[in-house]
């Protein structure tokens, strides 16, 4: 008969493989000086970003990608941004732009929703750059080129002629007053862009120079903004790195350096472009790594007690 025992209030400290191929697993309480072996026939390792799971996996044979911060916001320079706090935009198209890629990479340039933060951009736009972008803006100390499209719908030539068309029509309206309903802005942004092109809002639209109706066309579609850091509270939410995929079969999550090894969650090398696909990356994986471990047990079980039945027979 086989039985489970959940303890609270201790951790693993390590473990090491005998000679018979079982594992010893090193209990601690840190409370009181405390210290247990426990024979275990399985391992799984489900430690998240814990060093202690990586050096575990180094111990048995597994190599580990170095793990840096994933699926985190962006702090931005300009620290005017502030003032526009709490403003989102349903749809932009944000490209960041690294030192360390020369050449144009895809997965650089996303398009959904983005929010302004009191301390730069967030949102699933900025997340997913994070994601794609983590080892290289972790090797380059999170210094980077955002270049946004805040209007990603409209043609630059149509932006031009969508604001020509409202000076015409709105001649004698203020500027702050009376803006572009095509571009899906709110009254705060649009003030915000009159004041980096040095434009008083309570000016005529009939009195704005034509060259400054196309700086503005230009920075809808061109803004660049300097990302010089992550979010100011640590608040990115995975780690990319850990051990590498290519050493653990897929199918039953176990290791392929050491046998009856399993990893499940965020000690892998997965992460995924938002939060949910990471939770259920952990969930999964536990749940093929657990019904594998019981498999092997369940067929361990059957096997000693056919031999059981054996030796009683003769």
């Amino acid at each position: 008969m086989r039985r489970e025992d959940w303890e609270a209030g201790k951790s693993v400290s390590g473990a090491s493989v005998d000679a018979n191929g079982k594992f010893v697993v090193k209990v601690e309480k840190r409370t009181i000086d405390f210290v247990d072996y426990i024979s275990a026939n399985y391992v799984l390792v489900a430690t998240g970003s814990s060093q202690q799971g990586y050096s575990f996996a180094a111990q048995h044979g597994h190599s580990i990608i170095p793990p840096v911060p994933s699926l985190f916001t962006f702090k931005i320079a300009d620290k005017r941004l502030a003032d526009l706090s709490g403003v989102s935009f349903t749809r932009v198209t944000a490209k960041l732009m690294l030192d360390g890629i020369q050449k144009s990479a895809p997965e650089l340039t996303q398009t959904g929703p983005m929010l302004v933060t009191h301390w730069g951009l967030s949102g699933p736009v900025v997340l997913r750059l994070s994601a794609w972008g983590a080892r290289e803006l972790y090797q380059d100390k999170y210094q980077a080129k955002l270049v946004v499209d805040f209007i990603p719908d409209i043609h630059i030539e149509d932006v031009k002629r969508i604001l020509f068309q409202h000076k015409d029509q709105h001649a004698k309206n203020k500027v702050n007053n009376a803006f572009p309903k095509e571009f899906g802005l709110v009254k705060r942004f649009w003030g915000f862009l009159l004041e980096q092109e040095s434009l008083d809002g309570d000016m005529h639209w009939a009195t704005v120079p034509k060259s400054h109706l196309n700086a503005m066309a230009l920075r809808l579609k061109q803004w660049m903004f300097e990302v010089v850091g992550k979010g100011q509270f640590k608040d990115e939410f995975v780690t990319a790195g850990g051990v590498p995929l290519s050493e653990i079969s897929l199918s039953t999550m176990e290791s392929k350096k050491q046998p009856n090894l399993f990893f499940a969650g965020e000690v892998l090398n997965v992460d995924g472009v938002t939060g949910g696909f990471n939770f259920q990356n952990a969930w999964t994986g536990g749940y093929i790594a657990g019904t594998s471990i019981g498999t092997l047990a369940s067929k361990s079980i059957l096997k000693e007690e056919q031999a059981c039945l054996q030796l009683q027979g003769s």
